[in-house]
């Protein structure tokens, strides 16, 4: 179960070494797989991470088990970019739908003082006829 962890983390921070090069860097964003791809390869090769030696299921050569960790690595930093992409679009859409929905009905919040006790004894105006 540890090795999901690892490379879980090990994703996340291939992820985040990702986008820190796109701000940095400003490529392509239809780059953004290949340099996840590459930098995951190159994370596993630095620590020498063979996922499959792990789950004992061994390669022809070891360079080929440390190098399709390095693609499952990049594999899971993608996956981080688009759970945490995911997640920050519904806190914008969340956020943004309130302020909108304050903006068209003129709702400013509620009053500092006085709590809740205004805002009961409002009442809608009712249409005529």
């Amino acid at each position: 179960m540890y090795v999901f962890a690892i490379l879980a983390a090990l994703g996340l921070g291939v992820m985040l070494v990702t986008m820190f090069a796109e701000r940095v860097l400003n490529f392509a964003h239809e780059l953004h797989a290949i340099a996840l791809a590459g930098i995951g390869i190159g994370l596993a090769w630095a620590v020498d991470f063979n996922l499959w030696a792990l789950w004992h299921l061994h390669a022809r050569a070891g360079w080929v088990g440390v190098t399709l960790t390095g693609l499952a690595v990049g594999g899971v930093g993608y996956l981080w970019y688009v759970l945490l992409g995911f997640f920050s679009g519904l806190l914008r859409k969340f956020h943004d739908e309130a302020a909108s929905l304050e903006k068209a009905q003129g709702v400013h919040g509620l009053p500092t003082s006085g709590g809740l006790a205004g805002v009961a004894g409002r009442r809608s105006p009712r249409r005529a006829g």
